[in-house]
């Protein structure tokens, strides 16, 4: 079974954030995706074998500043 991960992308401007915010949904395997408008970053659950030619495809694009990724919790109880 493949690790899911959340993987975390900044941007330079809101339009890079805009289009890499258009591919990652419209991505059947992302799992969930959050936008952080104001510090132009979106974060996504997926498999990091689907995430890594998602996220290579938005850098080649331009505008990626930052990308960083960590394994989702198992078993973790809301506090």
């Amino acid at each position: 079974m493949a690790r899911v991960h959340v993987h975390t992308l900044e941007f330079t401007d809101r339009n890079r954030l805009a289009s890499a915010f258009e591919r990652i949904i419209s991505d059947e395997r992302v799992e969930s995706c959050m936008v952080e408008t104001e510090e132009l970053r979106i974060r996504f659950v997926s498999t990091t074998e689907r995430a890594t030619p998602l996220i290579e495809r938005i850098y080649l694009e331009g505008g990626l500043r930052f990308s960083q990724r960590h394994p989702l919790g198992i078993g973790l109880s809301p506090v």
